[in-house]
């Protein structure tokens, strides 16, 4: 088993932690394995435990947290070709007699590269979203996710909206599950129920496919999602939904179901 140790973070242990304090130390931690990647020989299979040697619980407790954990695997997985299982922290120092890289002239951070004790459920990659009923289908009857378009940055996310492209407040967006917009469609009043920047699903190194409204699609009742066989409206810009194999999505206008969407994981 490989381990590495390496110091990192500033010395500022007093009161909350701000965001540029989690943004520092994402970074840093960024950077650390860029320089002693060549001495770990594969990150399949590994976590990344983070060390903090913080006198008040209090402040520990801000930094280990499940979001700000994932946030950082998913920073990570976006990196070479990492594959971390997963993030944990720990409170203290690690025992003495392990090889460690010093960023800072403290103490205080350390970072861990060690087997992964937890046994994570693989994640779906590949994915397909199908029309299945409604009055309004996109231009495509299915369309075909996968989580490397999204790692590798070639996008940033399946969008989902009316028309291919759209543009507001300096904002250009390009749709890929694409409902009509043309002005001589038949389905012109039907189409206007999706917005031009109604949704996307994005990819989560922790929890795989995601969906999330956009400020178009966000009006209560407007879009629905079966999760897990849940009922949820989706309301908030800012809550995602980890989407299961036979999830629905559904888009209304009032009441009347206007189009359903159903995922389905694909082999890997």
């Amino acid at each position: 088993m490989f381990k590495i140790f390496t110091k990192w973070f500033n010395n500022k242990q007093e009161g909350v932690p701000s965001l540029d304090d989690r943004e520092a130390l994402c970074r840093n931690i960024r950077l650390t394995l860029n320089k002693v990647v060549e001495e770990i020989d594969t990150t399949k299979g590994k976590q990344v435990v983070v060390w903090l040697n913080c006198d008040q619980p209090f402040v520990f407790e801000q930094y280990n947290t499940k979001d700000y954990r994932d946030l950082i695997l998913n920073d990570l997985s976006n990196m070479r070709d990492y594959k971390f299982e997963l993030v944990k922290f720990e409170r203290g120092i690690p025992p003495e007699g392990r090889h460690a890289f010093k960023i800072c002239d403290n103490d205080l951070e350390y970072l861990e590269v060690v087997d992964c004790d937890v046994i994570q459920p693989s994640l779906t990659r590949n994915a397909i979203i199908r029309f299945i009923d409604g009055k309004v289908s996109p231009l495509q009857k299915e369309y075909v996710l996968s989580s490397d378009m999204i790692t590798s940055g070639k996008i940033p996310a399946y969008n989902i909206g009316r028309g291919n492209f759209t543009q507001k407040k300096g904002v250009f967006r390009e749709n890929y599950i694409v409902f009509d917009d043309s002005l001589d469609s038949p389905l012109l009043e039907h189409n206007r129920c999706v917005s031009r920047n109604h949704a996307h699903i994005g990819f989560d190194a922790t929890k795989g496919f995601i969906f999330q409204v956009d400020e178009g699609g966000a009006r209560p009742g407007k879009t629905v999602l079966i999760n897990g066989g849940r009922q949820i409206d989706c309301n908030c810009v800012y809550t995602s939904f980890q989407l299961r194999d036979g999830d629905k999505i559904i888009v209304k206008n009032s009441d009347e179901i206007e189009t359903i969407l159903i995922f389905n994981e694909l082999n890997n």
